[in-house]
């Protein structure tokens, strides 16, 4: 039992040094540390998240540029990726290497203006009608990415890698000499085995964390640095590891171990002897079962382990066959190093554990509350005012050119939006992945919305930049959501109600509506919502036409109301109301925010005069400002004034109060006073 334990400790201790070795070479070093950091700036993955940080940055500074955020994001990360940015990366790390290995407490930092000024550069260049530049505080807005600041214990642990580099293999040594108390073959054996062992320990743990690197979230700059860290290094690891089991082989041949190893009936069956006993039995079969469960959940992985095992074993018979024909006369006694398998099982039974994938479900609204407000339960669906967005689906944070929001549909169901104005188009995917082109049936009509909405000139450089210009529709008709031209910006309908399905059985008191302008047919659109599970939510009107309260519509679970403004349901799908038989709103095509105020800005547009349901349209068209637009529209003394006005001069409620970018300015502010909240 003592020789036992004693080789277990001189095999961790092995291990740790192989380890520690590894990482004061390749990380304690200072060139190639910066090597390996240039390395992972480079990955596309990192490159990408750094690109989406930059460009947030760049937005905060400059707003307006939001409507060429997929050219601003592509760019970046083709400059951050690029090989001529190397020397600038190398440089900026000595704060990095420092604070690592000589504890330096000052905040790590990686400065990225240049990068700006190169983005900016491209931009103004592709896109000359974007008005853009460098914001002066760039470099210091920047110079936080990944920055913190490290403990001054920081030395202290490059120092303990440092001396357990050396001093680890050299005390597990002469604790597996001294496991066989120092007797030269029996040490040798004994060393043999544990430096073998140790070697596939390392593989395990190799193993181990490769799984969890590979479960990691390339989507978030944290998990794309340490997948693309672990892609760096794992290589010299598995070298060190390869080596340590190729010597530790060598050794144990050479202490007299035979070559040619023997698996016999007889020795399977000794492997479950009962005579060997409850723990040993044990023992085995969890290794049994364990290497079954690896193999069913990790196959890869336990294959490659197990194929790095093999390259070891044929490299120790390789050699001890050399030394049998070299040396003869020696004692060959048929033992292996059952330590290393132990290890090796070991290392397969951690790396088929599961992880955990549990999210932290959004819970309903405490209490009894309708839309956040108990006050509202006994309200009329038609005496609600509801925060509302025009174009939902037009989210920057999404890749949409010109978006009129900042994130998407889920999001701004999260926040508070509770009426989602969109377009539906029939699209089909083009010989470019991931861009979706209109029908050839609804492209003229695309075309002309996207010109009134955008302008000719916006259009035409967004599908350059796009690369949309002369795409090749190809594969089945599918239901997007686009802004008229699917080319710039397109969402799969049916996931997006699949998503509100979702959101809606997560919080059971709202009541939400949709206000589609729709180019898709109600009978698709009726199949749709029904794919999505969504039919059973969706309100019908009663046949007094009068609307029921808050309380009423979430008590029967018909939570969902869907306004269609062209084409109602009729009879086949009385659920799908006309949106402008049931309502009626205001002019809309405002391009300055001083035409918000003026006369007729809430004079009748569209819909039933007698309807009971009124949108207020509230943003501005000139897409060169409109993030800075809808912050200042949006602001309380413009939008709760206009509001009032409205509701002073057409007589009703605004139900629907829409607007562009509802994260700026005060849109839930200006609701609860509508509300009387």
């Amino acid at each position: 039992m003592k020789r036992s334990i004693l080789i277990c400790l001189g095999t961790l201790l092995v291990a740790v040094g192989v380890v520690a070795g590894v990482v004061n070479r390749e990380v304690l070093d200072a060139d190639r540390f910066a090597s390996h950091v240039d390395a992972v700036r480079s990955d596309p993955d990192v490159a990408r998240q750094v690109a989406v940080l930059l460009t947030d940055r760049l937005l905060e500074q400059q707003p307006d540029l939001v409507a060429v955020r997929p050219l601003i994001e592509s760019t970046a990360a083709s400059v951050v990726a690029s090989p001529a940015l190397g020397p600038v990366v190398r440089t900026a790390v000595a704060p990095l290497y420092d604070a690592l290995v000589l504890g330096d407490s000052d905040a790590v930092v990686l400065r990225l203006a240049d990068v700006a000024a190169v983005v900016i550069g491209i931009v103004a260049a592709a896109a000359p009608e974007v008005n853009a530049t460098i914001p002066a505080d760039l470099d210091v807005l920047l110079s936080d990415f990944g920055g913190h600041e490290y403990s001054p214990h920081a030395i202290d642990s490059a120092h303990l890698v440092q001396i357990l580099s050396w001093l680890g293999p050299l005390l597990g040594l002469l604790v597996l000499a001294g496991s066989a108390r120092f007797r030269v073959r029996a040490a040798a054996r004994a060393t043999g085995v544990g430096v073998t062992a140790a070697g596939l320990v390392v593989a395990g743990l190799l193993v181990v964390a490769g799984v969890l690197a590979g479960r990691g979230d390339t989507g978030t700059l944290d998990g794309a640095v340490r997948n693309a860290v672990w892609g760096e290094l794992v290589g010299a690891f598995w070298v060190a590891a390869a080596l340590t089991v190729a010597l530790g082989g060598l050794l144990t041949v050479a202490a007299g171990i035979s070559s040619r190893p023997q698996l016999s009936l007889e020795r399977v069956r000794a492997f479950f002897d009962p005579a060997a006993g409850l723990l040993t039995l044990t023992a085995h079969a969890a290794v049994v079962v364990a290497l079954g469960v690896a193999l069913v959940l990790q196959p890869v992985r336990v294959v490659t382990a197990a194929l790095v095992a093999v390259g070891a074993v044929l490299i120790i018979v390789g050699a001890g066959s050399l030394l049998v024909a070299l040396v003869r006369g020696l004692d060959h006694r048929r033992t292996w190093g059952i330590g290393a398998a132990v290890a090796l099982v070991v290392g397969i039974v951690v790396v088929a554990l599961p992880s955990d994938h549990d999210l932290a479900a959004a819970g309903p609204t405490p209490g009894a509350a309708c839309n956040g407000h108990v006050e509202l339960c006994d309200r009329a669906y038609d005496e609600v005012a509801y925060p509302a967005t025009h174009n939902s689906m037009a989210a920057a944070s999404e890749g949409w050119f010109f978006p009129e929001q900042p994130d998407g549909i889920v999001d701004q169901l999260d926040h508070g939006v509770r009426a989602l104005l969109i377009d539906s188009w029939y699209g089909r995917g083009t010989d470019r992945a991931g861009v979706i082109a209109n029908t050839d049936e609804d492209r003229a009509a695309a075309v002309a919305e996207a010109r009134q909405s955008f302008g000719d000139a916006a259009v035409a450089s967004a599908l350059r930049l796009r690369n949309a210009v002369g795409l090749t529709p190809r594969g089945p008709v599918g239901v997007y959501l686009c802004h008229g031209l699917c080319e710039l910006g397109a969402t799969p309908w049916l996931e997006s109600l699949r998503e509100v399905r979702t959101w809606l059985d997560a919080h059971p008191r709202e009541v939400v509506t949709l206000f589609v302008q729709d180019q898709v047919s109600p009978a698709d659109t009726a199949e749709l919502i029904e794919q999505a599970g969504l039919l059973p939510s969706v309100y019908t009107p009663a046949d007094d036409g009068d609307w029921p309260t808050l309380g009423a519509m979430i008590a029967s679970g018909k939570r969902l109301v869907v306004l269609m403004e062209n084409e109602g349901g009729g009879t086949a799908y009385p659920w799908l109301l006309p949106g402008f038989e049931q309502s009626q709103d205001t002019p809309f095509l405002f391009r300055r925010p001083a035409q918000l105020g003026s006369p007729g800005s809430c004079a009748a547009n569209r819909g039933n005069p007698d309807a009971s349901l009124f949108l207020l349209n509230h943003w501005i068209t000139d897409k060169s400002a409109e993030v800075t637009n809808a912050e200042r529209v949006n602001a309380s003394d413009v939008l709760l004034t206009r509001a009032r006005e409205c509701e002073g001069e057409r007589g009703l409620l605004p139900n629907y109060v829409a607007v562009d970018f509802y994260d700026r300015g005060d849109l839930f502010d200006v609701v609860d006073e509508l509300n009387g909240l």
